[in-house]
């Protein structure tokens, strides 16, 4: 938000420099991203007044002007610019004058005629970024006053970074708050007086008081809206970030900026009987004042005629009610929305708004009437005309409760770190608005103001005392910790050995939103149960992730739009399947895409395949020591036939397998290979034992079994070690064969045999009786026959 100095000091005026001003509003909690001058340096540039206008005896586009500026006589002056006059109020660099740019004004001779000076444009001057011709000054503007002075440029701008807790700060009123606070100063509002007649002719009703509690209208007959508005006004709302309009409309944005209330005028006779706030109609439209026209849904609260939406609520108002040049009749509204009714409903529909800023974050609800009063009075003033009486529909029932909030001295000094002093503390609460409702020579019970929603807790008031104190001043002390030194268990794997294990092994670690898109949700398991959330950042952003992959396939898928196409991200991270804590669980997925290794002159490319991925992931399952199967089942984002449920024990840990082709072609992605476990399976590993290596040679035997295409060569691997066979180290697999010489549906297993014992070279009998133990067991349990 950007406030003008000047205005600001209309309110309060500290005896210090606006930088100071600034750099203590920065100290005290609203960060200033900058302050700027609304004007470069310049000088000697006074308010003339064109006494004559001719043409320049040998020029056809000069002009031979008689300029008075203040002095004994006319400054005779030539000006080329097209909209110069006679009568006319100009701006008049003099003789010596600078302007920005290091230019300096000198007497010249333009084809023979004499100049003694120049008539600035805005631009010229540096107060705008472009102008058409020369500035026009108001045709009260006092001859010969420095234009610095006349136009207030001398005033600076500063740029408020407020935060979403501080929406009372979004106003001339709300900075004046700090000020106050910080400088001890009062500060001083200005006077609003206005006389009703009657009452407005336009009853109003609210059928949703909890979105709506307060909403006031107040009607206002025979304006003339063809006026200029007040040049004083226009300069403090461009000077604010407001482009000025019609003078209603300025009014409603000028005591927006004033006292943060939004409010909004319609055009009385464009309002077809009684004004009604309600939720929408799933379906209604509303053509809106940025040209838009938008479908509404029926949680969206809205403002009605008897015959169509005139607005959406707290959001922007609509064209067919707006007021015009031509409008004489006027309605204002003056309401307070709740900030949860609100929030996330201007995004919704690719809005942003002043009001709906203010509104989400909350919005004095006991100003209302005040600034319905302010509204009336500047529209009488400016516009003319006859304003009627408040029409109020209030709920007092669901207005927000000041709730008291009780401190300690304690309780303050053991945040703090050191102990403030009563009477400052009471000083600090008093200038801040906030009612001291009971106290103690320790405690205080404090009810803070209507127009602080920040301010909930203890710990609130606590900070608000600090900031007021000055962060800067807050004396260092040191720290003191009560150690709690949490036991890990010797078992436990660390996470990061697992995470280096993966980059070892040409992975990268990619950190994704745990907010997806309904969409990818849908993709990868739509069966899920769905979280989603009130009020998200985007629509890309709606839903809880349920699985790690969404963000993975979401990075494979930036990669290859750039020409990446050789991926490995791993993540690991939160997936919800609820919101309370039990239905959270911490999840390790990977991601593999493209070639296995780089391009080199010596090899053909070979594209990454299941067993990629699957290798990758069983170095991290060897931590473990603890034993996993691979059963090939069904998943939604899988290819069947390609993918494989991961379980330890017994129980279901994860997932591996190839991308469905059907989101593989959605998502225009190559092929990829995806595997997802939970992160507690792979931590949990065993103690260290020792064992004692034998010194003596080991002993292989290979063997060949045919045994039926679906049998997996887990199951006989895990069979041939559960024979816990003496003296037996371990069985690997080396070739899988189907084709020629092997019978329809079979396939040929071939597996190697490893035998080692501690005591002594084993004899070829023994080794032989424990291969004829295996081929007997795979016999009988899977009808395998040696090949």
């Amino acid at each position: 938000m950007n406030i003008s100095t000047s205005w600001l000091r209309e309110w309060i005026s500290p005896v210090v420099t606006d930088e100071i001003l600034a750099e203590q509003l920065t100290m005290a909690g609203l960060e200033v991203d900058g302050i700027e001058t609304v004007a470069p340096a310049f000088s000697k540039v006074v308010v003339g007044h064109v006494v004559s206008c001719e043409k320049h005896p040998d020029a056809d586009k000069l002009n031979l002007c008689q300029v008075d500026v203040g002095e004994a006589e006319t400054v005779q002056i030539i000006c080329g610019a097209k909209n110069v006059r006679t009568g006319l109020k100009v701006m008049a660099a003099l003789v010596g004058a600078k302007l920005p740019g290091d230019f300096k004004i000198k007497k010249a001779k333009l084809r023979g005629v004499e100049s003694f000076g120049m008539i600035c444009s805005e631009s010229e001057l540096g107060i705008s970024d472009s102008s058409e011709g020369i500035a026009e000054l108001d045709s009260q503007a006092i001859i010969g006053q420095n234009v610095r002075e006349y136009l207030d440029l001398d005033d600076h701008i500063i740029e408020l970074d407020i935060t979403p807790n501080r929406g009372d700060c979004f106003s001339v009123l709300g900075v004046a708050r700090e000020v106050s606070a910080n400088y001890n100063m009062a500060f001083v509002m200005p006077d609003i007086e206005i006389t009703a007649f009657g009452k407005s002719s336009v009853a109003t009703s609210v059928s949703n008081t909890r979105a709506c509690p307060k909403y006031l209208t107040r009607s206002i007959k025979g304006i003339d809206n063809t006026v200029q508005t007040p040049q004083w006004m226009a300069d403090k709302l461009k000077r604010s970030g407001q482009a000025t309009h019609s003078p209603v409309v300025d009014v409603t944005n000028y005591v927006l900026m004033e006292l943060g209330q939004p409010m909004h005028a319609f055009d009385l006779d464009k309002i077809q009987g009684d004004i009604q706030v309600r939720n929408a109609k799933s379906g209604e439209t509303v053509d809106l004042l940025n040209d838009s026209t938008v479908k509404l849904t029926d949680d969206t609260l809205v403002i009605t005629d008897a015959k169509s939406v005139l607005a959406i609520a707290g959001v922007m108002g609509g064209e067919a009610s707006s007021t015009q040049t031509t409008t004489t009749d006027i309605l204002l509204e003056s309401a307070f929305f709740e900030p949860v009714s609100i929030a996330g409903k201007a995004r919704n529909y690719g809005l942003h708004t002043e009001s709906s800023l203010r509104f989400e974050r909350g919005v004095d609800f006991n100003i209302t009437e005040l600034a319905l009063d302010r509204a009336a009075q500047l529209v009488l003033e400016i516009c003319g005309g006859e304003a009627s009486e408040i029409t109020k529909s209030v709920d007092e029932s669901v207005l927000p409760k000041l709730e008291p909030i009780t401190i300690t001295q304690e309780k303050i000094q053991k945040i703090l770190g050191f102990e403030l002093d009563s009477s400052w503390i009471e000083e600090k609460f008093i200038n801040l608005d906030f009612e001291i409702s009971d106290k103690t020579s320790h405690s205080w019970t404090i009810i803070p103001p209507s127009f602080r929603f920040d301010i909930r807790i203890p710990a609130d008031l606590i900070e608000e005392l600090a900031r007021l104190y000055g962060y800067d001043k807050l004396p260092v002390q040191k720290l003191s910790l009560d150690a709690n030194i949490n036991v890990i268990k010797e078992a436990q794997i660390d996470k990061y050995d697992v995470m280096q294990a993966l980059v070892s092994r040409g992975y990268q670690e990619v950190i994704t939103y745990s907010f997806i898109s309904e969409k990818y949700q849908d993709l990868i398991n739509p069966l899920a149960k769905k979280i989603t959330l009130t009020n998200p950042i985007s629509a890309d952003m709606s839903t809880m992730r349920s699985s790690l992959w969404a963000g993975l396939l979401q990075t494979v898928e930036s990669n290859q739009r750039r020409g990446h196409t050789d991926a490995r991200f791993f993540e690991i991270g939160l997936c919800f399947d609820g919101v309370k804590a039990d239905e959270q669980s911490n999840k390790l997925a990977g991601i593999v895409s493209g070639n296995r290794f780089n391009a080199q002159w010596s090899s053909e490319l070979q594209p990454l395949d299941f067993f990629d991925a699957k290798a990758d992931l069983e170095s991290l399952l060897s931590f473990t020591s603890a034993t996993f199967d691979f059963e090939a089942a069904e998943h939604p984002a899988l290819q069947k036939g390609q993918s494989a449920k991961i379980s330890l024990n017994g129980e279901q840990v994860g997932w591996i397998g190839a991308l469905s082709p059907t989101v593989q072609k959605e998502l225009s992605l190559s092929k990829c290979y995806l595997y997802e476990v939970d992160l507690n399976a792979i931590l949990a590993g065993k103690i260290a034992k020792y064992e004692s290596f034998s010194s003596y040679q080991q002993a292989q035997r290979d063997i060949a079994l045919v045994v039926d295409q679906a049998t997996p060569v887990a199951a006989l691997t895990q069979s041939i070690n559960e024979l816990k066979q003496a003296h037996f180290v371990g069985v690997s697999l080396f070739d899988v064969y189907s084709g020629e010489h092997i019978e329809s549906g079979k396939k040929s297993v071939a597996l190697s045999l490893t035998y080692q014992s501690l005591e002594a070279t084993l004899a070829d009998d023994e080794v032989n009786t424990k291969v004829d133990e295996v081929l007997a067991l795979m016999k009988d349990k899977f009808s395998a026959t040696l090949r």
